[in-house]
């Protein structure tokens, strides 16, 4: 495809549908192949850090847009939120213009702690892998945990550190691992690709399924779901199977 055509598409009313060919095109190859950059080895945080900052610090993506319009609907006006794992802060900004919340961040980054207080957000460094009483010493009406907890080696001890400081519930965003695309890609003997910088980025995994009883056997209600990413449609209709990624709202049982 020649350039002149390719810039036409990208700029003229043929746009909306070269970005829709252009989204299935890569959905479909992570099927296939690895990515052509990736770092295989022990990468530190602010390596990777430093790889997601390339795609626009403070910016939300598309697909964490709507992850964030998930987690603005879920509370309430003026409700006091902790985020760990704040990153870029692009999320609680987010909750503060929209639901004027009460915003508090954590991050394991002094960069992304430094980039945030830029930003004029309320966020602290701390290393959620040790005990988060450490840090904590005040109540919050909701906890989000955004794409954290399968980073982590253990989980449970930190969800279960949680249940003192959530007045009202745990708020939890994951992918599905048992999301049709992985599945296709199993099938063709290569694991799920879920990783951006490296594949140790995740340690754990749960389908729709093991997520429910995974909440069930850690004495946690699911009150809410929200399949905020996947097939159009059918993400709603068979969750477990056509939707990429969750928001789960959980409630000390």
């Amino acid at each position: 495809m020649s350039e002149s055509l390719k810039s036409s598409l990208r700029s003229g009313f043929l746009r909306p549908f070269y970005l829709w060919l252009a989204n299935r095109y890569r959905e479909w190859r992570r099927l296939f192949v690895y990515p052509d950059t990736a770092h295989i080895g022990v990468v530190d945080y602010d390596t990777y850090w430093d790889n997601k900052a390339q795609t626009g610090l403070g910016k939300l993506s598309p697909w964490r847009l709507k992850r964030a319009q998930v987690f603005a609907d879920l509370v309430s006006e003026g409700d006091s939120v902790l985020d760990l794992g704040v990153g870029d802060g692009a999320l609680l900004q987010y909750m503060i213009e929209q639901k004027k919340i009460a915003a508090y961040g954590l991050d394991v980054s002094p960069k992304a702690v430094e980039f945030c207080r830029a930003q004029g957000l309320n966020v602290d460094l701390a290393d959620i892998n040790k005990p988060i009483s450490d840090y904590l010493h005040t109540t919050f009406d909701y906890i989000i945990l955004s794409e954290i907890i399968e980073h982590l080696p253990d989980p449970e001890s930190l969800l279960n550190s949680l249940r003192p400081f959530a007045r009202k519930a745990l708020i939890v965003s994951i992918p599905n691992t048992g999301y049709y695309q992985h599945r296709l890609r199993l099938l063709m003997g290569k694991f799920p690709l879920q990783w951006v910088v490296t594949p140790g980025e995740h340690l754990r995994f749960w389908t729709r399924s093991d997520f429910h009883w995974w909440a069930r056997q850690m004495h946690f209600e699911v009150i809410g779901e929200v399949p905020y990413e996947g097939v159009r449609g059918l993400k709603n209709i068979w969750p477990g199977l056509f939707a990429a990624a969750f928001v789960y709202v959980l409630s000390n049982n």
